[in-house]
């Protein structure tokens, strides 16, 4: 079957609204598009197991790009169509590294039981510590997640998944796959942009604000070339679609690949500053946004036609 292009959008804060769900022009315009011919595509930084927490295989899209772009999913057929993981020697290094380097972290598995994950609290990151501790540590440029501010969205974290949450073990974790690192922390951009000089040469490096407390900084490692855009582009060469007849919804620092690859990339009013000066911006989630979005391309496409 041929298609006449691709929609992308991101879940959370773009299509997605925590406390007010689905606007009822997204749905309506999802449905829309499959009548007029075009792919629907979810790029999500969750999991499998936590976005059909949210939706279930009837929900309007057709495919899946999971986890940040390590998995992608044919959602109507319920089909794992690639994954991208870590191998055993490159869990164990970088885990080793965060161990030395005192910084909080939780190790998932590998898809597509990547919610499933362990967790690892630094002897330098007790509760207790006191802020004055943490200054210190900023200071110093070392980089380090310590203090018990720092630690809340972790904890928080660990609770919500209580359920699949392992306190880390190398017995276990030295013969893991892994799809992903995940390190929280506060919002502070010069740690990320240590972490960043640590890290991005060997892995993928996204970071995102928190999608518990809207606040820390949520950094995430994948192997390298792992991010939205990559399975975005893996998913449209697979089905034969150019990149000039996509367009991409986002609200977040993670989405950032995937809004450059795209022909047209948008985002919605609550993102971040930074994002809505290099895109167009439209309505916030839980207003139409992603309505508007599409809206706009086809206008756009019109006019170049």
């Amino acid at each position: 079957m041929s298609f006449k292009g691709m929609v992308i959008s991101d879940f959370d804060g773009t299509l997605y609204d925590k406390a007010g769900g689905f606007h009822g022009q997204d749905i309506e315009m999802l449905n829309n598009l499959k009548k007029w011919g075009y792919l629907r595509v979810l790029a999500t930084g969750r999991s499998l197991e936590s976005l059909y927490r949210a939706i279930n295989s009837d929900f309007p899209v057709d495919y899946v790009v999971f986890s940040s772009g390590a998995g992608v999913y044919d959602l109507k057929k319920k089909q794992l169509l690639k994954r991208t993981v870590f191998s055993t020697e490159q869990t164990i290094r970088l885990s080793e590294r965060l161990i030395e380097l005192k910084i909080d972290f939780m190790v998932h598995h590998p898809i597509p039981d990547n919610h499933y994950f362990h967790y690892y609290k630094s002897e330098g990151s007790r509760d207790n510590e006191s802020k004055d501790r943490d200054s210190r540590d900023g200071e110093s440029g070392r980089l380090s997640s310590r203090g018990e501010g720092s630690r809340g969205d972790f904890l928080r974290r660990i609770e919500l998944y209580r359920d699949y949450a392992l306190p880390f073990e190398w017995r276990q974790v030295r013969w893991l796959e892994a799809t992903q690192f995940v390190l929280i922390t506060p919002a502070d951009e010069g740690l990320l942009k240590r972490v960043k000089s640590e890290f991005e040469t060997q892995y993928s490096v996204i970071w995102s604000s928190s999608p518990l407390d809207g606040s820390s900084l949520w950094i995430e490692l994948f192997p390298l070339g792992a991010h939205k855009g990559s399975g975005i582009a893996w998913l449209a060469e697979s089905l034969g679609i150019n990149r000039k007849d996509t367009m991409a919804v986002g609200n977040d620092f993670n989405d950032m690949h995937m809004l450059e690859w795209s022909g047209a990339g948008f985002v919605v009013a609550n993102a971040p500053e930074g994002l809505r000066g290099r895109f167009s911006e439209v309505a916030p989630c839980g207003d139409g946004g992603f309505a508007q979005a599409v809206n706009k391309w086809f206008d756009s496409r019109e006019k170049t036609n």
